[in-house]
């Protein structure tokens, strides 16, 4: 049975910390993702944060 587009929403919403380490370009697939613990999707995330700001910077000096 396939799942509805509001429970799709919501699982999407519930995992956002995972999703968007996925779909960044940061090459982190699925397995990755599998070894990871909550700590490790933070640090993840924060850095992805991080590095967005310094390519912000970096584009905005150009």
């Amino acid at each position: 049975m396939t799942i509805s587009k509001r429970e799709a929403n919501r699982r999407a919403n519930e995992r956002w910390s995972q999703w968007r380490l996925l779909l960044s370009d940061m090459s982190i697939t699925y397995q990755d993702l599998f070894l990871m613990d909550d700590d490790d999707l933070a640090e993840a995330n924060a850095a992805l944060d991080i590095y967005q700001k310094q390519q912000e910077r970096a584009a905005n000096k150009k």
